[in-house]
């Protein structure tokens, strides 16, 4: 068995987080958290500032285990509208090549002193980009446009209740066993911000999530929020102010994990990006359930083989 790879340098780098008033928009149970989305992007343009080297475009084993919440108390600002949270970056680099990364953050308790660490994102920096195209695009997209249709308005006052900057799926949302569809569109952002996305735009991925979790809670009555990926692929970043759309097409699915592959296209059928092996989970532990409405008849029930039929 091949060893693991030896780790030869370690360093946390300091990160002031801006919380710029879109990011509220982004709750889990009333409390507004970082998107993963986020997290990778301020990852990503920490570690290419330290490593100016590093392809940052392909991305693996991600994991999303700790939500960060980002209000709060006692925050430094640094202006009325602006709070800064502070955190880290920790990146490990081995004899290979390889390179992690981590968002952390640290804590000290007012009644024992003891420092804690909480890991809220981990993934690794890749040079391996496969092929990730679909031959058979319009064949499926068909498929799934026969299937059942939730409108925008629905889907965010039902199904993802977050605010305005994270409404981005317009028009219908297409959902069958097959997978989901749907035309999203990426908001223009301040020039604070769209200087500042070496990933692209963070908005079209995070919708193509909203997607995915409409699918689970449609056949599998889940309320699955992102926890990791294999693989995400950026052939070309997304951009503010422009048109694509996502295909979510499930893998493996049962009501404790869902796996899907997410592509992103634009309207011109270019492959923008793809992650491979989303995994979606429910982590309210029951709390969050879909309205009854949205629920396949027999949903809850369904398994793999049935998905795939």
């Amino acid at each position: 068995m091949e060893s693991l790879p030896k780790i030869i340098n370690k360093i946390r780098l300091p990160l002031d987080i801006k919380i710029y008033p879109y990011l509220l928009d982004h709750r889990f149970e009333g409390k507004a958290v970082l998107p993963a989305v986020e997290a990778m992007q301020i990852l990503a343009v920490s570690t290419q500032h330290h490593l100016p080297e590093t392809d940052i475009r392909c991305i693996e084993n991600a994991k999303f285990d700790k939500f960060f919440f980002i209000e709060p108390e006692n925050s430094p600002t640094t202006n009325p509208n602006t709070k800064i949270v502070k955190a880290f970056n920790e990146i490990k680099m081995n004899e290979k090549g390889g390179i992690t990364v981590k968002l952390i953050t640290k804590t000290k308790s007012k009644k024992t002193g003891i420092t804690r660490v909480k890991e809220h994102a981990v993934m690794q920096f890749s040079r391996e980009k496969p092929d990730t195209r679909l031959s058979n695009l319009d064949t499926v997209c068909e498929k799934i446009k026969k299937g059942f249709h939730i409108s925008s308005d629905k889907l965010y006052s039902d199904l993802v209740p977050f605010g305005p900057a994270y409404c981005n799926i317009k028009d219908s949302l297409f959902v069958s066993k097959q997978g989901a569809l749907a035309e999203i569109l990426a908001p223009k952002q301040s020039a604070a911000t769209r200087f500042n996305i070496p990933l692209g735009s963070s908005f079209p991925l995070d919708a193509a999530f909203h997607a995915a979790c409409a699918w689970g809670q449609r056949y599998l009555a889940v309320v699955g929020f992102p926890v990791g990926f294999a693989k995400r692929i950026i052939l070309q970043p997304t951009r503010p102010g422009e048109r694509y759309f996502c295909l979510i097409l499930p893998v493996n699915v049962d009501m404790n994990l869902l796996v899907f592959d997410i592509l992103l296209y634009d309207l011109n059928n270019d492959l923008f990006e793809s992650v491979s092996g989303v995994q979606m989970r429910d982590v309210s532990a029951g709390r969050m359930k879909p309205p009854q409405w949205v629920i396949k008849e027999g949903g809850k029930r369904s398994q793999n083989a049935e998905i795939r039929k």
